[in-house]
C-alpha cells in the first residue's frame, strides 16, 4: 500500500510539473528518470548500509553543533531577557537560529563556496 501511495504521489508531482511547464517539449523525461533512480540508490545507501548511516549521523551531529552555536549566540545577545522557566519564546528559539543559518549561507555565498558546490553538483548531474 505504501508503494502505491509513493507512486501516486510521484505521478501527481510530475503531472503538476508538466501542467505548469511553459515549454513541455523541452522536458527531458530520460534525465528525470535517471535522477529518480539516482535518488533511490542514494536513499538506499544512506539508510541501509553502515557507511551511509555513519555519514548521516555525522551530518546530523554537525547540524546539531551548528544549532548549539546559534543558541549560544542568541543567549549572548538576548541572555538578559526574563522568560518564565520552562516557557518557550518563538522569536528566540526559532527565528533567531534561522537568522544565524541565513547569515551563514550568505557568507558561504559571498565567499563563492556555495556557488562552487552548486555549479559542480549541477555539472555532475547533467553529464
Amino acid at each position: 500500500m505504501q508503494f502505491v501511495f509513493l507512486l501516486t504521489g510521484l505521478a501527481f508531482v510530475f503531472v503538476v510539473g508538466w501542467l505548469a511547464s511553459s515549454n513541455r517539449k523541452q522536458i527531458k523525461f530520460k534525465k528525470m528518470g535517471m535522477m529518480f533512480v539516482l535518488q533511490l540508490i542514494i536513499s538506499f545507501l544512506c539508510l541501509n548500509t553502515s557507511g551511509g548511516v555513519h555519514v548521516m549521523e555525522s551530518i546530523s551531529v554537525f547540524f546539531g553543533w551548528l544549532m548549539e552555536q546559534a543558541a549560544g549566540g542568541v543567549d549572548f545577545v538576548f541572555g538578559g531577557l526574563m522568560v518564565q522557566k520552562g516557557a518557550s519564546v518563538f522569536f528566540l528559539d526559532v527565528l533567531m537560529p534561522i537568522v544565524f543559518i541565513s547569515a551563514l549561507v550568505g557568507i558561504l555565498n559571498y565567499l563563492k563556496i556555495l556557488p562552487f558546490i552548486i555549479k559542480w553538483t549541477g555539472y555532475l548531474l547533467n553529464n
